[in-house]
């Protein structure tokens, strides 16, 4: 099982995985202004979600930002968007202030 990590860099792009790797996603978060990164889309044939969780920066006092780190596992060949939006969980879909897409093609 190999480990391939993602960040805001590799939005846009595609990515070569095989099944059985794990997907590990972090993106900036700072959950006290509202903001937070949510799942927008992913294929469940080819990925499930393993875990979602903030980690606070190191020396990061209460309350300030860090990264919100996503887990998946590669459970199938195929290809699948990988889309989240950051924003206010009150402002619905429309109320995003920033995205991320990338594409993840998994063989097996």
């Amino acid at each position: 099982m190999a480990r391939r990590d993602l960040d805001r860099a590799g939005a846009g792009q595609r990515h070569q995985v095989t099944a059985g790797d794990l997907v590990i996603l972090r993106l900036p978060e700072t959950p006290t202004s509202g903001y937070r990164w949510a799942l927008d889309g992913y294929d469940p044939d080819v990925l499930r979600l393993a875990g979602d969780e903030f980690r606070p920066a190191a020396g990061s006092a209460l309350g300030g930002g860090g990264e919100r780190e996503f887990r998946f596992s590669v459970v199938g060949a195929g290809s699948s968007p990988l889309r989240l939006a950051r924003r206010r969980a009150w402002a619905g879909a429309g109320g995003a202030a920033e995205q991320f897409e990338a594409t993840i093609e998994a063989t097996d």
